[in-house]
């Protein structure tokens, strides 16, 4: 039973599933669970959040595998963007096959959910370069090129690039392919997305931390301003206030203990869960 929330709690949320379900790295958490009845609440709510995830994680993996399993057509080069592409990085060829594959395993749950996004709209999906990736055709709003999506580039079927930008525009994506495995091994599917958007509402456009690490040139960003706009005040005031919202309870027993100020543990509550300061 053990290996299988093992396997779920990585599936989930990856490294930092197994740090927050198996027993011997949550310090004191077994102790007090048993204690608790809202600890025992919260962990049943922790381990239903990572089954979901698990799932979603295997679905989108099952999706990947049946796309990679039939022959895709040619993207023809009147209607993909990336005319004149033939890798989607052309230092790929130099990588060790290990970080590839690793890599390829590591984004193919979420390149399914992207492909079955895509497929669902209707838009088709196409093969470019060797070794070959997917181009998954979506409306796109505006003048937005498209979006890496674990290895699926979810691209706008309208506009053409010339094969420098097509070139560069692959580099630059390649590296978002990175992005998106490391955060996977780390904290699941679900990092990568939550970090962009708090790094972008802190740090947005040209000084996001994400396409600064991709390379802004390569993916047609406009230089940082000098100086620099970040950290956005109202962002900053938004996170610290949903910090202080998730962790008030261990807020609030942190200052407790620093004051000395002790209270007797409530009926079926634990140090953290029990309120009061008297």
């Amino acid at each position: 039973m053990r290996v299988v929330w093992v396997v779920v709690a990585f599936l989930g949320a990856g490294v930092l599933g197994l740090l927050l379900v198996l027993p011997r790295t949550r310090a004191l958490r077994p102790r007090r669970v048993l204690a608790c009845d809202l600890c025992q609440r919260r962990h049943r709510r922790l381990l239903f959040a990572m089954v979901v995830l698990a799932l979603v994680s295997v679905a989108g993996f099952g999706l990947r595998v049946s796309q990679k399993a039939r022959e895709l057509p040619a993207c023809a080069a009147d209607t993909s963007i990336a005319e004149g592409r033939r890798v989607i990085d052309p230092r790929a060829q130099g990588r060790q096959p290990v970080w590839s594959t690793i890599r390829s395993a590591m984004t193919a749950p979420v390149s399914g959910l992207a492909l079955g996004y895509a497929e669902a709209r209707g838009r088709g999906l196409c093969s470019v370069g060797n070794p070959p990736i997917t181009l998954a055709f979506v409306p796109q709003a505006g003048e937005h090129m498209g979006s890496m999506v674990g290895e699926v580039f979810l691209a706008s079927p309208v506009p053409r690039i010339n094969p420098v930008r097509a070139h560069d525009l692959a580099v630059h994506e390649s590296r978002h392919v990175d992005q998106w495995a490391v955060c996977t091994i780390v904290g699941g599917i679900g990092l990568l997305p939550v970090l962009y958007v708090i790094d972008d509402t802190l740090y947005p456009a040209s000084e996001n931390h994400f396409e600064k690490a991709a390379g802004l040139d390569a993916g047609a960003y406009p230089p940082p301003p000098n100086p620099p706009k970040g950290p956005q005040g109202w962002a900053i005031a938004l996170w610290v206030g949903v910090l202080l919202l998730v962790a008030r309870r261990r807020i609030r027993w942190a200052v407790r203990t620093l004051v000395r100020r002790h209270r007797d543990l409530a009926p079926g509550r634990c140090a953290v869960h029990t309120t009061g300061w008297t």
